[in-house]
């Protein structure tokens, strides 16, 4: 019998995963850092979140996820939004989803849950 694996079982992976695992699950933010992407000589803004809730990605629990999606890491980095979760508060429920500018163009933006 043979017995077929995925590459990514024989790799780290860090402490976190994609956000991009849980869209469409609600979760509140309790922590933000920056968390840039490099490749190469071209260096991507990011952030890392951590969530109060759990959840199952790849059969192992994170409840912390990186994204460098435009329009959340711009939220993120909010200096209010970091003073407070520095503070304790907790940010959410949210939910990623995709949603429409006033020009049409389609991203991945926070919304309340």
């Amino acid at each position: 019998m043979v017995t077929t694996m995925k590459i990514s079982q024989f790799a780290s992976s860090g402490d976190s995963k994609s956000l991009a695992q849980i869209d469409g699950k609600s979760f509140t933010i309790v922590k933000v850092e920056d968390s840039d992407y490099q490749e190469g000589n071209e260096t991507t803004k990011g952030v890392k979140i951590t969530t109060k809730e759990k959840f199952d990605v790849d059969d192992e629990e994170f409840n912390k996820f990186h994204t460098t999606r435009t329009a959340i890491v711009s939220r993120l980095n909010n200096p209010e939004i970091r003073k407070q979760l520095e503070k304790g508060v907790h940010i959410g429920p949210v939910i990623c989803k995709e949603v429409t500018s006033k020009t049409g163009r389609k991203y991945i933006d926070f919304i309340d849950a």
